[in-house]
């Protein structure tokens, strides 16, 4: 594989031998500054759209820039070959991150659910997973949650972030660390509207409730929905807290 670490510090001297600034190497070619900084600590390569632009900025060969260092003459038509073979195993191994990663979140999620599952059985038994079920509460906290959501202006970057985890589309370096981040944000909006909507049902259950303790029949169920309500709450913020640190690595 291509060694990121090397092609990173590669640019580093070269940017520096040039007298230019991250920012500055951003600007010529439409990158961020954070994506300069991400390939020269090896946390990334440039991506092919732009290896030329790089290139002919810093003053280099592509041949070059792939190798980490300086190539003579001699040298150069050996490495050519060699790194399009690196190349090419690069963004294989990429593909198969992206893959990776959408199979660990799918696997977390089940894995959380049947976890959940379990608890519940162990607590009271089979017959005890109709008590769990509450459509209206579930229905209430997500209307509330999705109407913060439009109303803040994150629906689309909220609902983007799935598409981001389980899309098999392709995005550049640059685009995809652009979108995670967006997206990222979205999410930690979402979790905290979900909670907060959670509060919001759980309140109107509760005032509802002090104006039915006349019948004591009523007391329980009322308490379950509310505690039900909650729960559906940290649920939903645990499966998105987990595609959150998912998106995260995608620009970390």
């Amino acid at each position: 594989m291509i060694d990121q670490k090397k092609t990173g510090l590669f640019i580093s001297d070269i940017r520096k031998e040039k007298g230019l600034t991250q920012k500055q190497l951003a600007d010529e070619i439409g990158v961020s500054d954070k994506a300069i900084s991400r390939w020269e600590t090896g946390r990334g390569m440039p991506d092919t759209s732009i290896m030329a632009d790089l290139c002919k900025v810093l003053d280099i060969s592509i041949n070059e820039l792939l190798s980490g260092q300086r190539l003579s003459s001699v040298d150069y038509n050996g490495k050519a070959e060699e790194n399009m073979v690196e190349l090419i195993k690069t963004n294989e191994n990429v593909k198969r991150q992206g893959r990776n990663a959408v199979v660990g979140t799918v696997v977390g999620i089940i894995l959380l659910c049947l976890f959940i599952y379990l608890i519940t059985i162990i607590s009271g038994g089979v017959g005890m997973i109709i008590y769990f079920i509450d459509p209206p509460s579930l229905i209430s906290l997500l209307g509330i949650q999705l109407i913060i959501l439009g109303a803040s202006g994150h629906f689309a970057e909220f609902f983007r972030s799935f598409k981001l985890l389980f899309s098999s589309k392709s995005y550049s370096d640059e685009e995809l660390m652009q979108l995670s981040e967006k997206s990222e944000y979205a999410l930690t909006f979402g979790i905290k509207a979900t909670l907060l909507a959670g509060i919001c049902v759980v309140l109107i259950g509760f005032v509802a409730f002090m104006h039915n303790l006349s019948d004591p029949a009523t007391i329980g169920p009322s308490l379950a929905v509310m505690v039900i309500t909650s729960l559906y709450a940290c649920i939903i913020s645990l499966i998105l807290l987990m595609i959150k640190g998912r998106l995260h690595r995608f620009h970390a």
